[in-house]
């Protein structure tokens, strides 16, 4: 009996080709008794890593490979669309990394339409690697095959054998034919000729099957998979589809009987299997395979060195030649400039706590890491480039303070370093680092040019058919209509990591969709279409899909190119791991985080308006002023703390000090709002619950948070300070209360009981402390991470309450591109009392300034905001007309380059208003528009032949006087015309809106949602909206209805809505100058909020409606209008302690229909005590009467 491998198989890693998902493909092999199994992706090695591990754990031998597309041209990368498959085999380490460099290679410098090598590269880079011939579309087997439609290229057997034996003489005898049997007839036509070229030319020939999904019955499957990838719907005749259903993991007796005639094609594959003995040095991973034998051990990554240390030293004049000693100078020599803002008699809480970070470190050996990311962050600095003052645990470092790479003090803060690195627990350091986000690039490639091109590489993602992606996509191939599909999707319930199957199929501690939403089930079972799309979307849920890049991650390797650990790939523009983030501590890499984040270009932008460097660490981090802004909500705009739903938090929390606002930032979660920990911060703030202690020694933790446990610090704080345990272990019990690791929770209680008990401590006290801090270490937050965003925040709401105008400029000019945003900004200057000024010629800047006239500062609309304007004119206004000011039209045409100023700019520029006061009346421009452009053409023409001729016109020197304009100056159009250019241009109204004169009926109109609270609202609510209709966008369904979307403005921004057919006609015939009012109902899709018209009310009847819009219950309920605040009452509903599941159910399906504005609190009394339960329900009055008929007792 032969043995057989499969050799030629293809993962979901050859993305929307390959369906055969790992875990799953793994069970086949060992349902069948197979003990070895090749990969050999498509152009790619994505899922090699993963294959390796899984297969290793199932007692499966894998074998990696790829098969690769390679081309006969000798550049690499030629544009001749002429390639072919060719399957290649890791033998060992040696072949495994040429593997990895091929494959890097192809994308790299080979691609066009695919990833491709040339026979060239594959003669450097064979060693160590098998070959086999492939499929169809092998060389070899193009060449044989003189009958396919798409091989009129095809040679014959001759030059098929030229082609094999230029294969053999790369490979030698580990070059192989391969033959495959599907009954196909292509492979039926070259059977017997592979087989004499086999024997022929003493080349061994294998038996593959070319597998693309993991049994027969999901041939479908895979048919449906390529139709997704290729937008095809199931009834398309002309979609590419497979002619049999044999590309699936067959058994050895499946394939014993379609090679009965050649035996020995099996056993060959054997000698594959023998010669293929790769063993990867995996990192922070123990393997073990299914006996529970050790066939991987865990080991530590080894950290990166830093590549400059020599250099670096040398040009300071150092003698430093290794990586501690340099990190060691570097901080010593940052603490030094950070001492100067602190007292004296604090310096030696400095040192000490310097020197004992300093040794961890280099213990750990992250010296090397530490000095790159402070290279890459100094460079930031030294470039003025925006860099945040630090995020997540990091933070807590005084190593990162003193080098620069945070910018908060950990000591005054109270931040821990053991949360950033654990001494008693090795883990590879984590600094996440914020930049401007409009340069952050900048960073990436000078890290990029600093290191080598092939030895910095972004980190790939696979985006996967998630629970309601592949209900969508799935549903599209069937030919399922849209409104249909959305709905059945929409049943999926909006739960992070949802997934389509049972509890029983995923894990049984969960629910799964089926479960959670009854509809599913009634949906499937009257509807025999959606049944079909439900059964295939559960084969394919999870699926691989396509690619993608991680928003900030950055690999790095020092000390060589990337492709000796790493395969690397293109997604867009960007070279990326093919590995991804869960591999590369794996394969000894560690990633960097270079986030982008906008408000610290609105900082720096605030600052460069302004005029001055602002020092914050020399600021009062309680300024009073500061804090008055904060506490009456006026914080649109500041970093963190402008949503409707924290306005309201820091109004009844009177936020008053820095700590208060890192609080803010802790507190404001769905764990500690749905838990009453709010309500209990802010009783105890304001004295009307006591700030009581378990211990005296608690409060030094706990009086910032006014005895509330609100960071994952304190619960390391206190079990140190009462356990006795050391910084270390504290963070190890943090971590393991976060996890709910109830092994080692039970463990650790013990030994803090014990401990407690040792120092003094009363154990009963400490048994209910143990339970408070397990209790409160689920909601806690990093609080490295919130101070550093508070110190933003603040930053933020300093430079809006002392610097307003730079401020909402700067705020402005960051969101050029949203007209929403602009429009609420504005808004908010207009509250604020700040003027800002329409766009014009003479004063207008790039972006948003400010400027002074009459010892009145205003706001000017900048260029860049100017639709149809771009930076080359910008720029060429800016500099011909510098410090001076444009008169007339025939000055500013005469001065201007028509090169870069066009017809477009012109009309941009009038239409917004920037020519105002020129002499000529809009409408004079707009309608004389072609005359001004020949005219600026000429002057254009005879600028150039002075030019050319300075000799003969040296005494011109005003060449504007060339323009002379010879029209007439029109009567101005209407206001409302004038507003619609306006519109056009800037994407909103400056100089008034015409909903203004329609004020005081709106005003009484109740129910009405503006258009920056419309993502607010919960889905299925009703809502009003007023407005202009600014544009109707029709469309046609599959089933021949129209349906359309319109945009309505309102007076603060755009509103897309849907409308059907039976009121098309009637939105169509509604003049555009006029308001309407539209009744709509909110629908939640995917977490975004889009409406639907419902119908149409006529203004002056709207005030009679009785409508109440539902908004989530995270944010403010804000239904009257911008200004005015609808308070949440309580509604408390008493329930005894041993109320059952069904009634708590019961109770939660009447909130959920009769749902309103006040929020349900259950009240639960326990002999002497009463606890109250905050719910995120949100009840009307039909509720209360409701509940009394459940007669709940």
């Amino acid at each position: 009996m032969s043995n057989f491998t499969h050799l030629h198989l293809h993962t979901e890693y050859s993305l929307l080709d390959g369906a055969n998902q790992i875990t799953k493909l793994a069970k086949q092999l060992k349902e069948f008794g197979m003990n070895a199994v090749a990969v050999t992706d498509h152009g790619n090695m994505f899922g090699a890593l993963d294959f390796y591990i899984t297969m290793l754990k199932e007692g499966i031998k894998p074998i990696l490979g790829i098969e690769t597309y390679i081309h006969n041209d000798d550049e690499l990368g030629s544009k001749n669309p002429l390639r072919y498959h060719l399957c290649l085999y890791a033998k060992n380490e040696e072949g495994y990394k040429n593997l990895m460099l091929l494959s890097s290679k192809a994308y790299l410098e080979g691609f066009y339409k695919n990833p491709r090598i040339n026979k060239n590269i594959l003669k450097e880079h064979s060693k160590g690697i098998i070959c086999s011939s492939a499929c169809l579309q092998g060389e070899v087997n193009y060449h044989l095959n003189t009958i396919g439609k798409k091989n009129q290229d095809a040679k014959g057997f001759e030059y098929a054998k030229k082609v094999a034996l230029e294969y053999q003489d790369i490979f030698k005898d580990d070059f192989y034919l391969e033959i495959m049997r599907h009954g196909i007839a292509e492979q039926k036509f070259i059977d017997e000729s592979i087989i004499n070229l086999s024997l022929q030319n003493n080349i061994k020939l294998i038996a593959t099957n070319d597998t693309h999904y993991t049994t027969r019955k999901h041939a479908f499957s895979q048919e449906v998979v390529m139709c997704i990838s290729m937008g095809k719907i199931l009834q398309d005749n002309n979609r590419l589809k497979h002619s049999v259903e044999e590309f699936y993991v067959k058994s050895q007796a499946e394939m014993q009987k379609l090679f009965a005639d050649i035996p020995e094609v099996l056993q060959n594959t054997q000698e594959i299997v023998d010669k293929c003995n790769l063993i990867i040095d995996l990192k922070s991973v123990e393997i073990k395979n299914p006996s529970g034998e050790i066939i991987i051990p865990y080991s530590q990554p080894t950290p990166p060195s830093f590549k400059f240390t020599k250099d670096y030293a040398l040009e300071e004049g150092l003698e430093f030649i290794d990586d501690e000693s340099y990190f060691f100078y570097k901080c010593k020599q940052g603490l030094e400039n950070r001492l100067k803002y602190i007292p004296k008699d604090k310096h030696k809480t400095y040192y000490d706590r310097l020197d004992y970070e300093m040794k961890v470190i280099a213990k750990m050996q992250f010296c090397g890491y530490m000095l790159i990311v402070w290279d890459f962050v100094r460079e930031a600095r030294k470039e003025k480039i925006p860099v945040g003052p630090g995020r997540g645990s990091a933070a807590g470092s005084l190593v990162a303070f003193c080098l620069g790479i945070t910018d908060i003090d950990p000591i005054k803060h109270t931040l821990l370093f053991e949360r950033f690195l654990n001494p008693e627990r090795v883990t590879m350091p984590d600094i996440d680092m914020d930049f401007c986000q409009e340069k952050r690039e900048k960073i990436i490639e000078y890290v990029s040019n600093k290191y080598g091109k092939n030895n910095v590489a972004h980190v790939v993602t696979f985006n996967s058919m998630s629970a309601k992606s592949v209900i969508r996509d799935v549903s599209r191939v069937f030919g399922i209509e849209y409104k249909k599909a959305d709905e059945f999707a929409k049943l999926i319930p909006n739960k992070l990591k949802i997934s389509l199957k049972t509890g029983e199929q995923i894990d049984k501690e969960k629910m799964g969709a089926f479960e959670l939403e009854p509809k599913i089930s009634e949906a499937i079972s009257k509807d025999s279409k959606l049944k079909e799309v439900w059964d295939m979307s559960l084969i394919l849920e999870n699926q691989k899909r396509n690619l993608g890049t991680h928003a900030a991650a950055i690999v790095i390797d020092s000390n060589e190119e990337l492709w000796n650990k790493i395969p690397l790939c293109v997604v867009g523009d960007k070279v990326a791991t093919q590995y991804s983030m869960d591999y590369l501590e794996k394969v000894n890499l560690i990633k960097f985080d270079f986030l982008g984040l906008k408000t610290l270009s609105v900082i720096q932008k605030t600052l460069d308006l302004i005029g001055k460097e602002i020092d914050f660490n020399a600021i009062n981090l309680d300024d009073e002023q500061v804090y008055k802004e904060i506490q009456n909500g006026d914080t649109i705009g500041m970093f963190q703390i402008e949503s409707s739903g924290m306005r309201a938090l820091n109004k009844r929390l009177k936020t008053s000090c820095f700590d208060d606002l890192v609080a803010v930032l802790a507190l404001f979660r769905p764990g500690p709002m749905e838990s009453g920990m709010i309500d209990d911060f802010i009783d105890r703030k304001h004295g009307i619950k006591k700030i009581e202690y378990a211990f005296d020694e608690l409060a030094p933790i706990l009086s910032n948070t006014y005895g509330v446990i609100v960071y994952q610090e304190q619960v390391m704080q206190i079990v140190q300070v009462i356990g006795g345990f050391s910084l270390g272990e504290s963070d190890l019990i943090r971590r393991a209360m976060g996890k709910k690791d109830v092994k080692i929770m039970a463990q650790n209680k013990a030994k803090f009981l014990d401990g407690a008990v040792s120092k003094g401590f009363d154990r009963q006290k400490c048994d209910d402390l143990w339970e408070l801090i397990v209790k409160f270490a689920g909601y806690g937050f990093n609080k490295s991470h919130s101070a550093a965003y508070a110190m933003i925040a603040f930053q933020t709401a300093y430079l809006k309450t002392y610097y307003k105008h730079e401020f909402m400029a700067a705020l402005l000019s960051s969101e050029k591109n949203n007209v929403d945003n602009i429009n609420k900004y504005i808004e908010e200057c207009k509250s604020m009392g700040i003027k800002v000024l329409p766009p014009h010629i003479n004063i207008s800047e790039e972006d948003f300034s400010v400027i002074e006239a009459n010892g009145e500062k205003k706001i000017v609309f900048g260029f860049s905001a100017i639709k149809g304007i771009g930076d080359g004119p910008i720029q060429s206004i800016l500099k011909i007309r510098g410090n001076d000011k444009f008169n007339t039209l025939e000055e500013f045409l005469g001065k201007i380059d028509y090169k870069l100023i066009n017809k477009k700019v012109i009309e941009s520029l009038a239409k917004s208003g920037s020519l105002k006061g020129l002499g000529y009346s809009l409408k004079s421009i707009v309608e004389n528009i072609d005359y001004l452009v020949d005219i600026l053409r000429s002057n254009s023409k005879s600028i150039d032949l002075m030019n050319s001729a300075d000799s003969l016109f040296k005494d011109i020197e005003d060449t504007n006087n060339l323009i002379k304009l010879n029209m007439p100056n029109l009567d101005e159009y209407s206001k409302n015309e004038l507003l619609d250019f306006e519109y056009e241009m800037l994407g909103i109204f400056m100089s008034g809106n015409p909903l203004d004169e329609y004020a005081s009926e709106i005003k009484k109109i109740k129910g009405v949602v503006y258009s920056y609270q419309i993502q607010q609202l919960r889905h299925n609510s009703r809502l009003l909206i007023i407005g202009i209709i600014k544009d109707i966008k029709q469309r046609i369904s599959k089933k021949g209805s129209r349906f359309a979307d319109i945009l309505v403005v309102d007076k603060v921004g755009n509103i897309w809505l849907q409308v059907f057919e039976k009121d098309l006609d009637t939105i169509e015939n509604i003049s555009k100058d006029m308001p309407i009012c539209i009744q709509c109902q909110a629908s939640d899709r995917d977490d975004t909020i889009s409406l639907r018209l419902e119908k149409i009310i006529p203004l002056d009847s709207a005030n009679q409606c009785k409508i109440t819009p539902i908004f989530k219950e995270k944010d403010e309920k804000n239904t009257k209008n911008i200004q005015e605040e609808v308070v949440i009452n309580d509604y408390l509903l008493e329930i005894p302690c041993n109320i059952s599941y069904l009634q708590l159910k019961e109770i939660q399906n009447l909130a959920i229909t009769y749902s309103g504005n006040e929020r349900l609190v259950f009240e639960i009394k326990e002999e002497n005590n009463i606890y109250k339960l905050y719910s995120s329900l949100r009840i009307n009055n039909i509720f209360k009467e409701k509940i009394k008929e459940l007669k709940i007792a």
